[in-house]
């Protein structure tokens, strides 16, 4: 009963005290210093997430992901889908130690795993230069995000999560922060067998490594953060490895309640990092030669948020991702162009842009309406299986409307 007591009244106080604090909020009668020793909330973000697929080919795509546009489609018959499985469930606990350090533990999930299961999004432990567990990738930057409807984000955009270890620390100064990490080894460059017949799935060896340095100031921040990768492969039965690496610069400039936000991306075999080509297959590809090659890829987007009025705002967010394949001996399947294999030069570009309204009806829900555009540009150069040679562009554009809303508790 006193911790059934205690309940209650910690949730009555966030209630009339601090507004973003969670509704269901557990702390400890016991205090270090003036925090509570222990501290437990359960949040819940909801959102409902409506769209309307103007044309474009994107209806079985429950984000907007200008990776997905076939090229060679024709359909663009109107869609409507409304679900809630981007809703979050967030628990959140820190404990005091004696000495005034904190511990804090994370576990968040959505229903995005498929028809509205449950998947796990975080789950990680963190003190002041520690954090173990799963949760967003190092070589991202975690405080980007567009104030967006649609869910997939830019398509050069970083925000993989996967299980790491990382060192957090500055250099004697509060202004910056550096960040080194060995994370979970990521791997797609055999995602598509029908592509590319002679690659195999093996076993991954050696770990991601990530190091990151951020410049923090009242008004924002700017980061740089690269990786390196060790990155095994097996074609036609040989096995043998190819080398991937990047660089990214970020930043976010708030001096109100408007913001700027910005991040540029580049380098090679790091395509499985990138959130509209991720799972696609684009990490490395075998030339004509049978050496494995990574693939070189870079993009960039930027957003800007204004404010009306106080409860009146508008994001305008545009992104881009290019890469290419160079003397590729991968096979491309366009059954409209009655090609089987195509062996020679490719070029992929993406184009994606979003204009949104939202207005803050409540202290903590936000409706939103959405304008999504996007274009996905394929350059083909080389030979096909029927002696056919083909130097051509084809390119496909989408049109979705985003609407819902978000209410957070």
């Amino acid at each position: 009963m006193r911790w059934f007591s205690l309940f209650v009244l910690s949730v009555s106080t966030c209630l009339s005290i601090n507004a973003q604090e969670r509704f269901f909020t557990l702390t400890s009668k016991d205090s270090i210093g003036q925090a509570p020793k222990f501290k437990s909330s359960l949040g819940v973000n909801m959102k409902l997430n409506g769209y309307f697929d103007v044309f474009g080919g994107l209806q079985d795509s429950d984000t907007f992901n200008v990776g997905k546009i076939n090229v060679f489609g024709s359909d663009d018959s109107n869609s409507l889908n409304v679900d809630l499985y981007q809703t979050q469930i967030k628990w959140e606990t820190t404990l005091v130690m004696p000495n005034g350090k904190q511990i804090k533990a994370i576990v968040e999930s959505d229903f995005w795993g498929g028809n509205g299961r449950l998947r796990l999004r975080k789950a990680y432990v963190e003190t002041d230069h520690w954090q173990i567990g799963q949760n967003w990738n190092n070589f991202g930057d975690e405080d980007l995000w567009p104030n967006i409807m649609e869910w997939e984000g830019p398509p050069s955009g970083i925000w993989l999560r996967n299980p790491h270890i990382k060192y957090m620390n500055s250099f004697g100064s509060p202004k910056w922060k550096y960040e080194v990490s060995v994370e979970a080894p990521q791997d797609d460059y055999f995602a598509y067998e029908d592509i590319q017949p002679f690659v195999e799935d093996t076993h991954q060896t050696t770990p991601d490594f990530t190091f990151a340095v951020t410049y923090k100031r009242q008004w924002g921040h700017l980061r740089a953060s690269s990786i390196l990768r060790h990155i095994n492969y097996k074609l036609e039965g040989n096995k043998d490895y190819f080398m991937g690496y990047g660089l990214t610069l970020s930043g976010i400039y708030k001096p109100n309640k408007n913001s700027f936000q910005y991040q540029v991306v580049g380098g090679k075999g790091i395509s499985s990092y990138l959130t509209t080509i991720s799972g696609f297959g684009y990490d490395g590809y075998p030339e004509d030669n049978n050496m494995f090659k990574a693939t070189p890829a870079f993009g960039g987007w930027m957003a800007y948020e204004y404010f009306w009025s106080e409860k009146w705002h508008t994001n305008a967010v545009f992104g881009m991702t290019s890469f290419s394949l160079t003397d590729s001996s991968r096979y491309v399947l366009t059954d409209s162009l009655d090609l089987t294999e195509i062996a020679g030069d490719f070029g992929h570009n993406q184009y994606y842009g979003i204009l949104n309204v939202m207005y803050d009806a409540y202290e903590r829900m936000v409706i939103g309406l959405e304008v999504d555009y996007g274009i996905k540009q394929l350059d083909i150069e080389g030979g096909a299986n029927n002696n056919l040679y083909l130097n051509d562009t084809f390119q496909r554009d989408a049109l979705r409307l985003s609407f819902g809303f978000m209410f957070f508790f």
